[in-house]
């Protein structure tokens, strides 16, 4: 079983508020403007926040395509003396319907595909509300998922995942790795 960032990030303040030190609480993922058709994209590091999270790099939507809201959200990133910065890679493709047709949310690893550890993923309420199905890439083929009441998947499942059973619609966090 893996332990959520949502009792270790807590956990870690209880430690340091003990010891002296106040911790703040991570701020709440920012929520992309989203309308209708549009593409959403983020771009994570292998580094993790204070929650236990992959840190989000940048993150966008656009209602051209996928390849513009990685423009978007990859924009800060390569300002000027990062842009020499490696090309992102998809990893994992989240869906709206069990026919995997309309692209809700699209992450991509700012260090390469998975591995054993993978990345962390947070959705953001609108997405987490509508995710029926998901498809890993670069050696990203399992996912651990817990959902907006903290239940967690038993066992964890295999991508494509073409249907999320008692997740669909409530897909809160993701651990996506090599498995």
């Amino acid at each position: 079983m893996r332990l959520s960032p949502k009792l270790v990030g807590p956990a870690v303040a209880v430690c340091l508020a003990l010891g002296g030190t106040v911790a703040a609480a991570p701020p709440a993922p920012q929520t992309p403007s989203r309308t209708a058709a549009q593409y959403c994209a983020a771009v994570v590091s292998k580094t993790l926040d204070p929650a236990g999270h992959s840190r989000v790099l940048g993150e966008a939507c656009s209602a051209v395509s996928r390849e513009d809201a990685l423009a978007l959200a990859d924009a800060p990133n390569r300002s000027a003396g990062k842009r020499n910065t490696p090309e992102r890679t998809i990893i994992l493709e989240e869906y709206k319907d069990v026919n995997r047709v309309e692209s809700i949310y699209s992450f991509y690893g700012d260090a390469g595909g998975c591995d054993a550890e993978g990345y962390h993923l947070v959705n953001y309420l609108e997405a987490a509300e509508h995710v029926s199905s998901m498809d890993g890439y670069y050696g990203c083929n399992k996912v651990h998922l817990w959902g907006r009441d903290f239940r967690e998947s038993e066992p964890d499942l295999e991508l494509p995942a073409f249907a999320l059973g008692s997740f669909n619609d409530n897909v809160r966090e993701i651990q996506v790795y090599r498995g």
